[in-house]
């Protein structure tokens, strides 16, 4: 490392390093004579770092600083790190592992001039051959953006450092930027050293003279003259070639060397690229040939077998295939090779054994780029022990994970003690994303991943250590106390539910699924519970259905004869309530199975919901009603301190019970009474339901202008919200639309009406729609939508309200009246086939001019069957 501190800064000096300013008397930092949105807590962080002069600052040290007064998580620490590198670059906070961080800059008093570093020398006994020199080759496919942008950072004097993980093409990169170096280029090739002793002989092999004595980086530099100097794959010799680099800068500062490693160089007057996969194909009914992954993966192909020509049909397959192989040029061109032999569809199959596969490498290419399995051998091999075994556990998250989650599932060394722990992890995963293994996305609290490629040669490693089984066991369970601790939020915070459930998603259907198999039966407990928080929070999201099939999955384990009885309960209580959801009539018998095993532990909380849930299924007598109804009252009257919220779910079930008897004036007070309570409990997200509950009501009363003016007023309050409400506001809007008659207004919103709606897997425009449509005379496209409509009923397992289902029954008889049997049957048939988007073309084609006589179709429906 090269460090100098200008002698004596006050506290108020502006300090200039890189293209940097930093003004501490202002708080602030220019980026190239911009100020930077560096936040306040980065900022402190930087200011204490600078103070040291290029000395250590421990972790501790930095924690009191930045937050005085305050006793928060180490992990607060590494995201304020992680935010300087981001504006910064990789280069000039180095983590100095163990201990804490050190800034690497070369730091300078505004106005003052600069002070000669430090300069550290190597020399090293000579190996037997040389590298060949760089061949001159065509602009790279997909990464004309990478070409202009190194272009440009070569121009300026310094050193340039390709970083990126294996395959991702950063030698090809250099290849094609030193072919068109003003003045040329020296290539040395690294990858063959075994030691940095090797990696001073070598470049002066590749300059065609023996190592010089005397000062060789003097001489070394003067033959190299105005060349660009190319170090290719340092990362086993990073140290040597670090130094070497350093050496030659200080003899020669106008120097430029461009440097390919998994590691960035730490040196001064480094610029870090971090090379990212090639653009991944984006869309579902586009694919541009010509962009990013695909259109390397075809060029290579074409290349493998002119006959190859992609043909719409393909997009799908193309799509996969690049997603699958992370757009990493070195693994798209091995598949493409295998495309003569296997086509796109066999292709897409074998890539479930990636590595076995992808074993075509040019056979001119270096040998670690001959099969992907020795791309990331090489990789993997440069590990410690300790980070290897941290790149295996990283392996077992699908979706990603937070350092929290990672914390909770990686174990340190039997060596590292209790309060090195946390600070291990987190520096070696600072060296996986150094090396690119890992991946950080951005956010206010980052989150990690692997690339698919990757993650499964992490996975396959952690198998064949036998510590598959552990580490899964040990992310069941932190998935599951990150659920009970989103769980017991308060009700209000429901957007924290359903961005816990966002984030994990494909960390939760993983873990439930290994649980459910017999690897999982030690964990069994946790597996039902983590089902039921998920479908909990998942009830009014997106992602309800998926969750519902995942309680499903758990059945074998909820009902097992050592499950504890509450957890048990627990489980038929929430299936009760996602069925209920559906109007599936097999809600009651898990209602009536749930309220039993509450009532056996003695658990009143838990047999008042399971309660509530039977009031609002509709397959009661009146007297089961009234009897379900008592229990309630009675278990509410016995705990006065019961929260108001099961007040407001007792009101739900009596407006249940007044819906049930016909009585719309007392489901209206109902209802009205149930938005009353959650508005005094503050509870926005249950307000927001009660409120659409009105709408429906208002509707069933015939008053649409008010249902309509309240329906606008709720959407206009969700805005775009993906919520369950906002599907329930939607269906409420276009029903009166439909009432009163405004098709026009009717198709404007049915696209983002229909939506929202399909987003939560809920079929409710649909009725609506075939009302319209007969409405305008449209007789054969309404009744082809009645079996549209009776089809994703079925397959979402739900029932129409009664009403909707005597207007279609209704609509359908007129139909057969007027065009016979056998058309009608025709007719539903074809509609049952439709699939969304020609359902939508009917409904959204212009309507009929009118009849002569001025009839339609909706005056001769039966009276009194309306869909409300």
């Amino acid at each position: 490392m090269i460090f100098r501190m200008v002698a004596g800064p006050t506290a108020h000096t502006a300090l200039r390093f890189d293209r940097f300013e930093l003004q501490p008397a202002e708080r602030r930092l220019l980026v190239g004579g911009t100020p930077s949105s560096l936040g306040a807590r980065a900022l402190d962080l930087l200011l204490a770092l600078v103070s040291r002069g290029g000395g250590l600052a421990t972790k501790n040290e930095l924690l009191d600083e930045v937050w005085p007064g305050l006793v928060v998580e180490e992990a607060n620490l590494s995201v304020q790190v992680s935010t300087l590198r981001k504006v910064l670059g990789g280069d000039l906070i180095a983590t100095i592992p163990g201990r804490g961080y050190r800034f690497t800059g070369q730091l300078e008093a505004v106005g003052q001039p600069p002070a000669a570093p430090v300069t550290a020398h190597a020399t090293a006994p000579a190996v037997a051959s040389a590298a060949p020199p760089a061949p001159r080759l065509p602009l790279l496919i997909g990464r004309d953006i990478e070409i202009e942008q190194t272009s440009a950072a070569l121009v300026e004097p310094g050193c340039l450092t390709l970083v990126g993980p294996a395959g991702v093409g950063k030698t090809t990169l250099a290849r094609a930027l030193a072919a068109q170096a003003a003045g040329g280029a020296v290539w040395v090739d690294l990858a063959p050293l075994s030691e940095g002793g090797q990696v001073l002989p070598a470049f002066a092999r590749a300059l065609g003279i023996a190592e010089p004595d005397g000062d060789p980086i003097a001489a070394l530099a003067a033959r190299l003259g105005t060349r660009l100097l190319v170090l290719d794959n340092g990362e086993h010799v990073v140290d040597a070639a670090a130094s070497l680099v350093a050496q030659l800068l200080q003899a020669n500062p106008s120097m430029r060397v461009l440097a390919t490693s998994q590691l960035r160089l730490a040196v001064a007057h480094e610029r870090v690229h971090r090379l990212e996969p090639l653009t991944m194909p984006i869309g579902d009914d586009t694919l541009d040939l010509h962009l990013g992954a695909v259109a390397l993966f075809v060029d290579r192909a074409r290349a493998a077998d002119h006959r190859f020509q992609p043909r719409p049909e393909h997009l799908p397959l193309l799509r996969e295939i690049c997603r699958r192989l992370d757009g990493l040029p070195l693994a798209l061109e091995m598949a493409a090779a295998r495309v003569p032999a296997l086509g796109l569809t066999g292709l897409l199959r074998s890539l479930e054994r990636r590595f076995a596969m992808l074993s075509g490498g040019r056979r001119d290419a270096a040998a670690r780029h001959r099969t992907l399995q020795a791309a990331v051998d090489w990789s993997h091999g440069l590990l410690s022990p300790g980070e290897q075994a941290l790149y295996r556990v990283c392996g077992a998250f699908s979706g990603g994970f937070t350092l929290d989650l990672l914390q909770a599932v990686a174990q340190a060394p039997e060596q590292t003690s209790p309060d090195d722990r946390d600070w291990w992890l987190v520096d070696t995963l600072a060296q996986l994303v150094d090396r690119s293994l890992v991946v950080v996305d951005d956010g206010e609290a980052p989150r990690y991943r692997m690339l698919e490629t990757m993650r499964e040669d992490a996975r396959q490693r952690l198998r064949a250590h036998g510590e598959e089984d552990s580490v899964l066991g040990r992310q069941l369970l932190a998935l599951t106390a990150l659920g009970r601790r989103v769980d017991k939020g308060p009700t209000i915070e429901r957007k924290g539910r359903q961005a816990f459930l966002l984030a994990e998603h494909d960390n939760l259907r993983e873990a439930i699924a290994w649980g459910c198999g017999p690897a999982g039966a030690a964990w069994r407990n946790e597996v039902v519970e983590l089902a039921c928080l998920v479908a909990q929070s998942a009830t009014f999201s997106s992602w309800r259905l998926v969750a519902v099939r995942w309680l499903e999955q758990c059945e074998p384990l909820a009902e097992h004869a050592d499950t504890p009885p509450r957890l048990r309960a627990l489980w038929w209580h929430d299936r009760a309530r996602q069925w209920q959801m559906s109007g599936r009539v097999e809600a009651r018998g898990m209602a009536e199975r749930a309220l039993e095993l509450w009532r056996r532990i003695g658990d009143d909380t838990g047999a008042f919901g399971a309660l509530s849930t039977l009031v609002r299924q509709k397959h009661g007598t009146p007297q089961e009603y009234d009897t379900w109804s008592a229990a309630m009252h009675e278990l509410l009257g016995r705990h006065p301190e019961w929260p108001l919220g099961q007040a407001q779910l007792l009101a739900g079930a009596e407006s249940t019970i007044c819906s049930h008897r016909d009585d719309l004036e007392g489901l209206l007070r109902s209802r009205q009474h149930e938005l009353e309570l959650a508005r005094r409990r503050g509870d926005a997200h249950h307000a927001d339901a009660a409120e659409s509950n009105v709408v429906f009501v208002l509707q069933d009363l015939g008053r649409h202008e008010e249902a309509l003016a309240r329906a606008r007023a709720l959407l206009a309050r969700l805005g775009d919200s993906p919520s369950g409400n906002a599907a329930y506001a939607w269906t409420g809007l276009v029903t009166s639309l439909r009432a009163l008659g405004r098709a026009a207004e009717f198709r404007a919103v049915a696209p983002r009406a229909a939506q929202v709606l399909r987003l939560h897997g809920l079929p409710l425009i649909g009725p609506q729609c075939a009302l319209l449509l007969a409405a305008e005379n449209r007789w054969e496209d309404a009744l082809q939508l009645v079996g549209h409509t009776r089809a994703r009923y079925e397959a979402a397992g739900m029932t129409m309200t009664p009403g909707e289902i005597a207007a279609l029954d209704g609509l359908e008889q007129q139909v057969r009246a007027e065009l016979g049997d056998d058309r009608a049957a025709a007719l539903l048939a074809a509609g049952m086939a439709l699939d969304e988007t020609a359902a939508d073309a009917l409904v959204l084609a212009p309507p009929p001019m009118p009849s002569p006589t001025g009839t339609t179709a909706a005056g001769r429906l039966p009276q009194g069957q309306t869909s409300s």
